[in-house]
């Protein structure tokens, strides 16, 4: 039987692992294909034919085969997708307004607070081309996570679930 799924990954970046968890959550069958992410080869997201799916050549990506190869790129927008796609009841994504509200709030966070944050301390101790650079550009930024961090844990002392008291799109 073939997959009802393709998921464009990179075992080096986390927001792909995001959706393999949720597909597995929602038993939905996939196959995942690794892309390099500065490569432009027929394996690379920088390839003419991944600029299709995603021009930003970036990862994740997946195309849902049981609706005409649709294709949807950016981690919350595939979680937002799959969850109204294969649980319409809205046990993932929130079943009334207000639980939309908190989990949007909870999935916003994320792609606006934490993960920017992460990305910078990532560039600036492992990519970045200039070594010496100031310290306080990454002690800024690990300031951040950890106060970020230190509110996500405060959360989770008082209930199992970011948003709400079930697993959702945000976890």
């Amino acid at each position: 039987m073939p997959p009802q799924a393709t998921l464009f990954s990179n075992t080096g970046v986390p927001n792909p692992a995001k959706i393999a968890i949720f597909l597995e959550e929602l038993n939905i069958e996939y196959e995942v294909i690794q892309r390099s992410l500065r490569k432009g080869g027929p394996d690379g997201a920088q390839s003419a034919q991944f600029l299709e799916l995603n021009p930003m050549g970036r990862v994740p990506v997946i195309i849902d085969h049981t609706n005409n190869d649709f294709s949807v790129w950016e981690s919350a927008a595939i979680l937002i997708y799959l969850a109204e796609r294969f649980s319409p009841d809205g046990k993932y994504s929130g079943k009334t307004l207000e639980e939309r509200a908190v989990i949007s709030q909870w999935l916003l966070f994320d792609v606006s607070q934490l993960t920017p944050n992460l990305c910078e301390i990532y560039w600036y101790k492992r990519r970045h081309p200039v070594k010496d650079l100031d310290p306080s550009i990454n002690e800024h930024y690990e300031t951040e996570v950890y106060d970020l961090w230190s509110m996500l844990e405060h959360r989770l002392e008082k209930q199992d679930w970011m948003a709400l008291d079930r697993m959702t799109i945000v976890g």
